[in-house]
């Protein structure tokens, strides 16, 4: 079959409308895939290969545990092993000095036996906030966070070159810029035994130089605001740096330099930038791509994954940034990417990397709670100290203690949540709470951040019992109300979360038969108008309990929690 990305042939034509998840026929998916790879929240993927196997790491800001860690076989289908924060000892958290989990974008790298992670936690007030984390299994344990001293700013990169040499690469401020959001990129060598940097930094990407040249000889469409995210690669004796800048908006491109020396000078590609969707219409599939990086597979050939969204309803972005794959031709002295066109943009449908077609099992939409742990999909907001949940009292239901913590503020509330991983969901729970004074509730919560969100929770109001579907916004100032409440008087309670797109509808059940609508077509924008981290984050479902201020000795049980989405 020819190759073709302009013309599809029909079989492989989306079966849902275009505003919905692409998906293809099983015919179709003998050629083709669709973007995204990984859907919900997985921005700024890093990916390396071990064989025939493949690992990738997204960011998780300030949700726990941290950097999730996917494996595959045939880059498109991908499994969640695990994560590379998984114990608060890792981040060596001071809470007397303001230090939070907030971890940025990470660089997964292998060499000789063994894994590493480099990463930023800019919610530690430290110099020293970029740090490494080892392991012999990508799945886990991860080793305890080695700090590195001197190291600012941001997205560190590792490169292991063939004299055995490792080098850092990050981003920083630039010490006198030439325009207001210029960041240079700079390289240092490291020594991965002691984890301190060796000799000089260098700056090895000054956009400064190229601002007045580029803007004359009409190359503006470069974009030197925020260059960030660079990685380094060695092919045909030539080191190129990949850089990603424009911010991780609308804007949003990546763009690759090479060198004959890994120090420079570092001469850009005259095709830069090589990807972007910017200039595609905002109503188009996929957009805000960019934080890129690349891999060779067994068989030669190159793939790029990076972030993209899928707005819908709008410029609205509720699922967050999400990882997507496209083919790259580095047959000559640059990468070419999407090379059968349109040139450099990430679609929709792309033909299927020449491996064997490897699908994972698929995992059951409904969780019961009847393990020992929680399962991986499973979130927590900021890391939590204490254990307030637990999967054996009684066994096979998750019981969610009720803790002063607020869903609203930045700290670890008693919510337990996943991705949002589609534009149309259902979210069903069995929940079984009594609460005992007003200030005590319990149910669904589907937030964007701290500040957006709707919660379906049961409480007490003049002594009797209330379902609520409360909205929380912020747009200039901070806006709670309840769209609607009713009376309930059963121990346990149906709740259900629906989306068709943008609209939302809140349901309830007493006998889990019985379904009463509490409010319908409410507007889900406002899970897209996300402010500071939230911008940098997607959707997350899930269990929340608060005793709003006070102790309490009281909790939920939540017999199971169901997902299903398309």
């Amino acid at each position: 079959m020819k190759s073709c990305y302009f013309i599809i042939p029909l079989f492989i034509l989306p079966i849902l409308t275009c505003h919905s998840q692409i998906e293809l026929s099983k015919k179709g998916q003998e050629y083709y895939y669709s973007n995204p790879i990984i859907t919900g929240m997985n921005p700024d993927p890093s990916i390396c290969r071990v064989g025939e196997d493949y690992y990738l790491v997204t960011s998780t800001f300030g949700f726990y545990p941290g950097l999730p860690i996917y494996h595959s076989r045939d880059l498109v289908h991908w499994k969640l092993i695990g994560y590379g924060i998984d114990r608060p000892s890792q981040l060596n958290l001071n809470e007397s000095e303001g230090d939070k989990i907030n971890l940025y974008a990470a660089t997964i790298r292998y060499n000789k036996g063994v894994f590493y992670i480099i990463n930023t936690n800019t919610g530690r007030r430290h110099e020293d906030r970029n740090f490494v984390i080892t392991a012999t299994n990508p799945a886990g344990p991860w080793s305890e966070a080695h700090y590195i001293e001197g190291a600012p700013r941001i997205d560190p990169s590792l490169f292991f070159d063939d004299d055995g040499k490792v080098y850092y690469t990050g981003n920083d401020t630039a010490a006198n810029p030439v325009f207001e959001k210029q960041r240079n990129i700079w390289m240092q060598e490291i020594d991965i035994n002691t984890w301190k940097l060796v000799g000089n930094k260098v700056i090895v990407v000054d956009p400064g130089n190229y601002y007045k040249g580029l803007v004359l000889s009409g190359k503006e469409n470069l974009l030197l605001d925020f260059f960030e995210g660079p990685h380094v690669y060695k092919k045909d004796g030539k080191y190129y740096l990949l850089i990603s800048h424009g911010g991780t908006f609308w804007e949003h491109a990546v763009s690759i330099w090479n060198s004959d020396s890994i120090f420079g000078p570092y001469v850009l590609d005259n095709k830069n930038p090589i990807a972007t969707n910017r200039d595609f219409s905002h109503n188009s599939y996929i957009h805000h791509t960019g934080h890129a990086d690349m891999v060779e597979t067994q068989n030669g050939e190159w793939w790029m994954v990076l972030l993209g969204t899928r707005p819908y309803g709008g410029d609205f972005t509720n699922l967050g940034r999400e990882t997507c794959l496209v083919p790259v031709d580095w047959s000559g002295e640059w990468p070419v990417v999407n090379p059968l066109g349109p040139v450099g943009r990430i679609m929709p449908i792309h033909r299927r990397p020449n491996l064997p077609n490897h699908p994972w099992e698929e995992k059951d939409i409904r969780d019961n709670f009847d393990t020992k742990k929680l399962g991986l999909d499973w979130n927590f907001m900021q890391t939590p100290k204490e254990v307030w949940w637990h999967l054996d009292a009684p066994s096979g239901k998750l019981k969610i203690n009720l803790r002063p913590e607020i869903i609203d503020k930045n700290v670890n509330p008693s919510f337990i949540g996943q991705r949002q991983a589609h534009k149309n969901f259902t979210a069903i729970t069995k929940m079984e709470f009594i609460p005992k004074v007003e200030n005590e509730t319990a149910g669904m919560v589907i937030t964007r951040d701290v500040s957006n969100q709707f919660q379906l929770v049961k409480t007490l109001k003049n002594g009797a019992e209330y379902l609520q579907l409360i909205r929380k916004e912020v747009v200039n100032d901070k806006i709670e109300l309840i769209i609607a409440e009713t009376q309930v008087s059963s121990k346990a309670l149906y709740l259900k979360m629906e989306a068709l797109e943008q609209l939302f509808t809140f349901s309830f059940s007493e006998d889990g038969k019985n379904w009463k609508i509490l409010a319908k077509d409410q507007d889900g924008r406002l899970l897209s108008n996300a402010l500071g981290i939230g911008r940098f984050t997607g959707t997350f479902i899930g269990m929340y309990a608060t005793s709003k201020g006070k102790e309490s000795s009281n909790s939920a049980l939540f017999d199971w929690f169901e997902y299903s989405g398309f």
